[in-house]
């Protein structure tokens, strides 16, 4: 076997496996519940940080637990982490990312979707790959911008799942839905996008804590369901079983999809029937 086709998958599929939450599963009641200990901490952690945090739904609650049990219950940290995330929001000016002109990097296929919810009503992020060229747009020079429009997705993601939680007050998590189909090494994890892939990956991981429950990927190239199980004995046990990765076998992948999502809320590439906004002209 090649080591070069072997390796790529699994540097492209680790942004999100990496990036997966410590959790596996996880209700809403978990995600709120606390032990007295716990809760004492939650009440130091707000009460270093509260006047430091400029946007409103940073000083609610259910984000500091967030930052805190992603830190371990070590509210240092957690503190460290938040102030950081806060200036790296002012410096990357995260309030104004969704009003820029995208059409540079939409133009090019590069898109995701927001539209499906699962059978819980929480909502999840879907791309696919077959349409991306990481490789062209970094060797346009647009290697920053890709990065750019990746956290632009984490933010739109994440947020919209902050607002149904706010709305409907039953949820915390979203899920993570990836069609590998067309999945090339040479376009999507080439040497010169690697360095980008990793700091997608901590991106995510500094600034997007338990923003996830599931990451599901289909269409999965033989290479990286290999290289994920043979990884798995390695990795922590929530994590592990926070990710699903399935094979190009379309009727095994829908039907564990069935368990989860309706067909009228995934796409026709899924086996769906739902078109998403923006989809008609991403074909």
């Amino acid at each position: 076997m090649n080591f070069k086709t072997f390796y790529h998958p699994l540097i492209f599929i680790s942004i999100f496996i990496l990036a997966a939450p410590n959790a596996s599963g996880i209700s809403f009641e978990q995600d709120v519940s606390l032990t007295t200990q716990q809760k004492k901490l939650l009440d130091q952690l707000k009460e270093r940080v509260i006047d430091q945090l400029p946007n409103e739904y940073m000083k609610k609650e259910i984000n500091l637990i967030k930052w805190l049990r992603s830190s371990k219950f070590d509210v240092d940290v957690a503190e460290s982490r938040m102030l950081r995330d806060v200036q790296w929001r002012k410096d990357r000016k995260m309030d104004t990312i969704h009003t820029e002109d995208w059409s540079d990097i939409e133009g090019q296929d590069y898109r995701y979707f927001l539209d499906g919810r699962d059978k819980l009503g929480r909502s999840f992020l879907y791309f696919e790959v077959k349409n991306l060229d990481n490789r062209k747009l970094i060797l346009q020079g647009k290697g920053e911008r890709l990065l750019r429009y990746v956290e632009k997705g984490y933010d739109a993601g994440c947020s919209l799942i902050r607002e149904l939680g706010e709305k409907y007050g039953n949820m915390t998590r979203g899920h993570l839905l990836v069609n590998l189909d067309g999945y090339n090494p040479i376009q999507h994890a080439c040497l010169r996008c690697l360095p980008f892939l990793i700091r997608m990956m901590f991106g995510y991981l500094e600034h997007y804590p338990e923003c996830v429950d599931h990451i599901i990927c289909v269409n999965s190239p033989s290479a990286i369901k290999t290289l994920v199980d043979i990884a798995r004995p390695w990795i922590d046990d929530d994590l592990a079983n926070s990710v699903f990765i399935y094979g190009t076998n379309k009727q095994k992948w829908m039907a564990e999809l069935s368990k989860d999502f309706d067909f009228d809320q995934l796409p026709p590439a899924l086996g769906g029937t739902k078109i998403y906004k923006g989809m008609e002209e991403h074909e």
